[in-house]
């Protein structure tokens, strides 16, 4: 094989590995297609995981304009004042944690009491820091977080505002990916090596250009993950695969704040099926599940408002399956749509839920 295919399949790989990203395990991303309106939610285990994280792979060629790495707010409180957080297969847990010196960031982990978890960018610790800032207590603090995760309006703006720092990205990226894989081959097979040089050399300017606009968008658009940032502007100097998905790289910064529901809801998109299934669990913790019963607590007030606003309520979601699906079943989990035969009074995949009829 020639020097020169052997460089460009290493290059390939290197670029496939790129587009490859690494998520919290608890994690989601939405995606939507160029020109597309409907959102699609990937879990972040789908693929790929490991211990900790889990990979969403991006598009193949760039941008991936419509993906939005989503988190949501990994803690939750009850009623009694105790504090869960989120582990990294999707449960929250019970934390020994009650003020504020037992809640600490040590990137990459959010550590509360004796449990730590992945964050995805340290922005995702923003709303906590602003919390206590205000004097809120650490239950208070973890309610208002969880709000403002949800929130539709916020949501929107953040998206709007990335929609528009973003834009010299959207025209950078493809150009350089187009120079590097399409652009220097024809030059070097065509006309020769020295003006594949040359080549080489406007797409580093591009590589500059990105590198650049990274910067300005870690100091004026998103400061409390300036550092992260700056890192990805450094590495889109020197390695023109990381520039090449800067864009999205980038992103996981921007909606580190923000839960997948709030972007659905923002968009009008309540009749998705996560969204639907997202609720049901609310409306229906496991039976002796405490980190459940928390979660409900924390989110579901702040769901019930924002439904109040669309004229809905949370009861809307909370409907049986098609039973023609299983024309035989009898009963169905109210939590996981599962439907089973006559005899059968829980289900065993949710904690012994009590089914219901048709």
């Amino acid at each position: 094989m020639p020097v020169f295919l052997e460089f460009l399949l290493i290059a390939a790989l290197i670029y496939l590995w790129e587009s490859a990203l690494w998520l919290p395990k608890r994690g989601h991303a939405l995606r939507r297609r160029w020109f597309g309106k409907k959102w699609r939610v990937i879990p972040a285990t789908r693929l790929l995981s490991t211990r900790e994280l889990g990979v969403v792979p991006m598009l193949p060629v760039p941008p991936d304009s419509g993906l939005a790495p989503c988190p949501g707010f990994p803690l939750a409180t009850d009623d009694t004042g105790a504090i869960f957080i989120e582990t990294a297969d999707g449960d929250f847990r019970k934390t020994d944690a009650r003020t504020w010196d037992q809640i600490r960031y040590a990137a990459p982990h959010l550590i509360a009491g004796n449990l730590s978890i992945r964050c995805q960018s340290p922005a995702a610790m923003e709303p906590l820091r602003e919390g206590k800032s205000l004097g809120l207590d650490s239950q208070s603090a973890i309610r208002r977080c969880a709000a403002l995760a949800l929130s539709p309006a916020r949501a929107k703006r953040d998206l709007k505002r990335w929609r528009i720092v973003s834009t010299p990205l959207r025209l950078y990226c493809p150009a350089l990916t187009l120079g590097f894989f399409g652009g220097i081959p024809a030059a070097y097979i065509f006309i020769g090596s020295a003006s594949a040089l040359y080549l080489g050399a406007w797409l580093w300017c591009v590589m500059l250009a990105i590198s650049l606009h990274l910067f300005w968008i870690a100091k004026h658009a998103y400061p409390s993950c300036r550092s992260e940032i700056r890192q990805n502007a450094f590495l889109s100097l020197i390695v023109p695969f990381h520039a090449m998905r800067a864009l999205e790289i980038t992103s996981v910064h921007v909606f580190a704040r923000t839960h997948p529901a709030a972007i659905l809801f923002a968009s009008n998109s309540t009749d998705h099926p996560w969204l639907h299934s997202f609720i049901r669990n609310l409306l229906y913790p496991r039976p002796n599940q405490p980190g459940d019963a928390a979660r409900a607590t924390t989110f579901l007030p702040e769901i019930e408002t924002i439904l109040q606003r669309k004229n809905m309520k949370s009861a809307d979601f909370d409907v049986a399956p098609k039973q023609e699906d299983d024309p035989d079943a009898s009963s169905y989990c109210p939590r996981c749509h599962g439907m089973f035969l006559r005899g059968r009074g829980t289900c065993g995949d949710c904690g012994d839920m009590p089914l219901k009829l048709f």
